[in-house]
């Protein structure tokens, strides 16, 4: 009787049945945390193989690179499956891997093992892209070797967008542009341009041999003098931009009609230095840059239009070709950056598509027959439209001499002659028809992608941009080589961009 009322020793047996419950429950814990370290490793391994694999710039089979990854990692016998789907601007990767963990606590309970499942899916889908890469080609460029800088991040741009099979879906418009934008020979005609007559010039005073004008004299009319004897020297005519209406900065479109011709003047004085590019042969020295017609060229050219050596390229995706033109462009006068957007964006239209087929005509030769049919309309939800805005500086105004026949015109800038010359729009009025063609170009209707960059241009020239970009992250503020490089890289990675869709 008294054994059976005893107590002594009942919190200890307790205490003991409490002890092994929590040892179960840390055990489970020290189970459980095993697994799940398990479990990531397996998860991070097959999220880097499908991500490397779904790479349109990866030249080895899908399989093969996940099984690599697998493989190094330790893994391959985990490996469950791998599912690929390719297309030319497309692939999709999808893998599964399985394994288990044995248990050392929770065998008590009858769980000898714990399953450790992963699975992951990578897609790299590069859509139609249309991009109208806009660069500021003034004669300011010309400090502190910006122009030098921006040839090599323009270039980088270039390289990372066509890269592998994204150059069969993109194309690009290389619109450079100073105090205006010249869309070239071609494209004046067709749109209706109408150049201003010559009259013979002495090369003295700067005329030009008539064969390097857009205009002639009347046959047998008596021309200029010059080093040549048997040559008639003529007024320049070796540009063609179109003189747009106010309305035209309102719209989104090219419109034929009937424009007047910039005339040839220059803004501003400047100095000048031969313009050297790069060697094809690597180990070789820089060389001359000359015109298509073998003239030379200087870094800095008489004139607000910029030359026909500085038209616009038009939907191409040679990369050699773009950067050979990058490099080779000569600077001029003037910052017309609405003129640089007009353009920008209408080439992006496809109300411009007939005159892409044109230009794509093996007669005209001015686009790839590939995209004889772009641009694609806005609401094509397999393309992307993309303007990559770049400046140093802040819009200036639109002057013109008030005679275009002027000899001072070919060795004379504007500042030095205000008594005759006029202001076609004011700096007011250009800002307003840059901001307005931003507008039309981020309206829903379009949802055309803009990046804007301002290069060593702070105040005013940054606001300008700002307001123009398609967001605050869309703007970049670059100073020097490495940054403008970095501005441009990053935008062209960002449109060519892999995503880890599971």
């Amino acid at each position: 009787m008294h054994f059976a009322q005893n107590e002594d020793g009942v919190v200890t047996i307790f205490s003991i049945f409490i002890m092994l419950m929590m040892l179960m429950v840390a055990g489970i814990g020290v189970d459980l945390m095993q697994n799940e370290m398990r479990r990531t490793a397996l998860q991070n391994t097959v999220d880097r193989a499908v991500l490397a694999a779904a790479d349109l710039d990866q030249t080895r089979p899908p399989t093969e690179v996940v099984e690599d990854y697998f493989a190094k990692s330790g893994l391959r016998e985990h490996l469950t499956s791998v599912q690929p789907n390719s297309a030319l601007n497309y692939r999709n990767i999808a893998a599964e891997a399985y394994m288990e963990t044995d248990t050392q606590f929770m065998s008590l309970l009858g769980v000898d093992t714990l399953p450790v499942p992963a699975a992951s899916q990578a897609v790299e889908d590069v859509p139609n892209v249309e991009i109208s890469l806009v660069l500021d080609y003034s004669q300011s460029m010309n400090s502190q070797s910006k122009m030098v800088n921006l040839h090599a991040a323009a270039k980088t741009f270039v390289d990372i967008v066509l890269r592998g099979s994204a150059s069969t879906v993109t194309s690009i418009n290389l619109v450079p542009y100073a105090g205006q934008v010249n869309p070239g020979p071609w494209m004046f005609q067709r749109l209706g341009g109408v150049r201003y007559a010559t009259r013979a010039m002495d090369a003295a005073d700067g005329g030009i041999p008539e064969h390097l004008s857009h205009t002639q004299l009347p046959e047998g009319a008596e021309g200029g003098t010059g080093p040549d004897p048997d040559v008639r020297y003529v007024y320049p005519n070796t540009s063609s931009c179109l003189e747009f209406s106010d309305t035209a900065f309102f719209q989104d479109d090219l419109r034929v009609g009937t424009y007047d011709q910039t005339p040839y003047f220059d803004g501003y004085r400047h100095s000048n230095s031969p313009l050297f590019v790069s060697n094809d042969d690597p180990d070789g020295a820089p060389q001359r840059a000359v015109d298509d017609r073998g003239n030379p060229l200087n870094t800095i050219e008489w004139g607000w239009c910029p030359e026909d050596i500085t038209a616009i390229t038009y939907a191409s995706n040679n990369a050699a070709a773009l950067k050979r033109e990058i490099e080779r462009m000569p600077m001029y006068d003037g910052t017309g950056t609405p003129y640089g957007m007009k353009w920008g964006l209408a080439l992006l239209n496809p109300a411009t598509r007939p005159l892409f087929a044109e230009m794509a005509a093996p007669a005209v030769g001015l686009v790839r027959p590939e995209f004889a049919e772009r641009p694609a309309a806005f609401s094509d939800t397999e393309t992307v439209k993309y303007i990559v805005l770049m400046t140093d500086g802040g819009i200036t105004r639109q002057t013109r001499p008030a005679d275009y026949f002027d000899e001072e015109n070919t060795s004379v800038s504007m500042t030095q002659r205000s008594g005759d010359r006029v202001t076609v729009t004011d700096w007011a009025r250009n800002v307003e028809f840059f901001y307005a063609q931003c507008d039309l170009a981020k309206h829903p209707s379009r949802n055309v992608v803009i990046y804007t960059i301002a290069f060593e241009a702070p105040g005013t020239p940054e606001d300008q941009m700002k307001y123009c970009a398609s967001s605050d992250s869309h703007f970049f503020r670059a100073t020097g080589r490495e940054q403008i490089t970095a501005a441009f890289a990053t935008i062209a990675r960002k449109i060519n961009e892999l995503r880890l869709t599971q």
